[in-house]
């Protein structure tokens, strides 16, 4: 079997993973979920951790599913979504969650320049970029009783946490939380 093929299949599977862990996390710290054991600074840099590492983890996946000649996706497919012939609407919905996250990350770069609520407002659609890359997982994914149960694990994972998000009452300073700097961490 092709190497490439492979790879995209398995990073595709983590970042799934690794997305629907960065979905709980942005929850945990939006409600206040900290404890003595679990500050909220030290859930926030996880957030930002795996999230960093969720894109180290697409990137393989776009990249591989790119250089790969298995399948007609070009670097245009990557950002324009139901550009390709193979899949068109799986591979466009993947496209879709791709250009979200990009939103997602560009305003995080620079949400200290922008205004709290926008950036808020944009970090909204992390949710609705999980979910579409879900729909994405099971519509072009290869090994579909796998791609079938890691997602409806992860369906289930976040379930649960949308659930208790829910069902915690509201904070009522509800602040865009800020990641400590390394001296905030030592003292």
């Amino acid at each position: 079997m092709n190497p490439l093929w492979l790879a995209t299949r398995a990073t595709g599977e983590v970042s799934l993973v690794l997305f629907s862990v960065v979905t709980v996390m942005g929850i945990a710290t939006t409600k206040g979920w900290a404890s003595s054991r679990w500050p909220e600074s030290v859930i926030t840099l996880l957030h930002r951790n795996v999230s960093l590492l969720s894109v180290v983890f697409l990137g393989v996946h776009i990249g591989t599913t790119v250089v790969d000649s298995y399948v007609p996706i070009g670097w245009l497919d990557v950002v324009i979504p139901f550009q390709t012939t193979y899949k068109t609407l799986w591979v466009g919905l993947g496209t879709i969650a791709f250009d979200l996250l990009a939103a997602v990350i560009i305003t995080s770069l620079v949400r200290r320049r922008i205004p709290p609520r926008l950036w808020k407002g944009i970090h909204w659609t992390a949710y609705a970029m999980w979910a579409v890359s879900i729909v994405h997982s099971l519509g072009v994914g290869t090994d579909m009783l796998l791609t079938r149960i890691i997602a409806g694990m992860m369906v289930g994972f976040v379930a649960a946490a949308v659930v208790a998000r829910f069902m915690t009452p509201h904070r009522q300073d509800d602040p865009i939380v800020s990641v400590p700097t390394r001296m905030e961490l030592r003292s």
